[in-house]
C-alpha cells in the first residue's frame, strides 16, 4: 500500500482521513499514541516517515526489478537507517511505540514489522505483517507460489517456493503463516501496547487501548475482562464487577473463570463492608 496521496503527513492529514476512509494501519497506531498522552507531538514521527519514504520512492525509480528492490530497501532499513531490536533497558512499552521506534530507530518486533512493511508496501512490494508459530515476521509475495519471509529484528530472510504438485492442504502444512492486514495490525499494536501498559502499572493508558480495541470489537468478553481489571487497578469497582461478570457469562468454560469469579467475589465483599 502506498501513501495515499498526501504530500504531508501532518495531524491534519490523519484527522480528514479518518473522515472518509481508514488510512493505513502505521497512521493509525501513531494517532492512537495521542489517546493515552495527549501532550505528545506527533508532527517529528511523521516528518522522519515522509523523508524515509521520499528516500524509497528514489530507490524505486532506479530499481525495477522487485528482488533488488527487497534487498536495497532491507539493506537502507537495517544498514543505513540503524533500525534494530533494542540492547538498552528500555521500558517495553516506549519500544511498542511507532514514534519512539521512528525516532530511535530501535523497537520491538511489532512495531519494527509494521513500519518495514509500510515501507515495503510503499514501494510497490506485496508485504504483509505475518505471524508464524507465535512470531511476528513480514511475508513478501513475489508470485503466488514463491516469495520472502523477513524476520523484523535483524532483517533475515528465508526464501520459500511452493512446488508445482504441493496441494493446498499439504501447502498449508509447510507454510504456517497467518497474514494479518490493516484492521488485524492494528489490533495487533494495541493488544502488545494494553499488556505492555499493564507490565508498567500504567492502567490508565492500558484502559485507553481497550476502549480502542473496543471501538473495533465491541462488547467482546476478553477485553470487558481486561476492562474489568484495570477499573478494579483504577478504583472504580462496581463497574469493575460488571465487566468480570459480563467476562464469566459469556465464557463459562474459559480455564480462568474460577479465577474471575474470586475476584467477583472480592469486589462484593469489599462493596459490602464499605456500605
Amino acid at each position: 500500500m502506498t501513501t495515499l496521496g498526501f504530500d504531508e503527513h501532518d495531524e491534519s492529514y490523519i484527522e480528514d482521513a479518518y473522515d472518509d476512509f481508514l488510512p493505513p494501519a502505521i497512521y493509525r497506531c501513531i494517532k492512537a499514541e495521542a489517546k493515552w498522552d495527549p501532550q505528545i507531538d506527533l508532527t517529528p514521527s511523521l516528518e522522519i516517515l515522509t523523508a524515509f519514504e521520499q528516500q524509497i520512492e528514489t530507490i524505486c525509480s532506479q530499481t525495477r526489478d522487485t528482488h533488488d528492490r527487497l534487498e536495497q530497501l532491507l539493506d537502507c532499513f537495517y544498514s543505513q537507517w540503524l533500525f534494530s531490536a533494542s540492547s538498552l533497558k528500555v521500558p517495553e512499552y516506549k519500544l511498542n511505540s511507532i514514534s519512539y521506534t521512528l525516532s530511535m530507530r530501535s523497537g520491538t518486533p511489532t512495531t519494527l514489522a509494521i513500519l518495514l512493511c509500510h515501507f515495503l508496501q510503499h514501494a510497490k512490494l506485496d508485504a504483509s505483517v505475518s505471524i508464524t508459530q507465535g512470531e511476528v515476521g513480514i511475508h513478501v509475495a513475489m508470485s503466488d507460489d514463491e516469495g520472502y519471509i523477513v524476520e523484523p529484528s535483524s532483517g533475515q530472510q528465508s526464501w520459500y517456493i511452493i512446488p508445482e504438485n504441493t496441494n493446498e492442504d499439504n501447502a498449508q502444512e509447510q507454510e504456517p503463516l497467518e497474514l494479518i492486514f490493516e484492521d488485524e495490525v492494528y489490533k495487533l499494536f494495541l493488544a502488545q501496547q494494553k499488556w505492555s501498559f499493564i507490565s508498567e502499572n500504567k492502567f490508565g493508558h492500558a484502559l485507553t487501548c481497550v476502549d480502542l480495541l473496543m471501538e473495533m470489537l465491541g462488547d467482546d468478553p476478553y477485553e470487558r475482562r481486561d476492562r474489568g481489571y484495570l477499573l478494579n487497578q483504577l478504583g472504580c469497582p462496581k463497574m469493575a464487577r460488571d465487566d468480570l461478570q459480563f467476562f464469566v457469562d459469556e465464557c463459562p468454560d474459559d480455564p480462568a473463570i474460577e479465577v474471575i469469579q474470586h475476584q467477583i467475589e472480592e469486589l462484593e465483599d469489599n462493596h459490602k463492608t464499605h456500605h
